[in-house]
């Protein structure tokens, strides 16, 4: 997949292996929980990120 730009790979050559769409993924789950509960300084920190 080519060299790893996002800085988030468990590839120990350092390639991108997707791991990106992980991290996008519970990034945006915790925003979306973190905002339902009222802590909306703590999800636009996240989203900053």
């Amino acid at each position: 997949m080519g060299a790893c730009t996002c800085g988030y790979t468990t590839d120990p050559e350092k390639n991108c292996n997707g791991t990106h769409n992980v991290v996008k993924a519970v990034k945006a789950d915790l925003i979306a929980k973190l905002e339902a509960g009222g802590y909306d300084d703590a999800a636009s920190h996240l989203k900053e990120k």
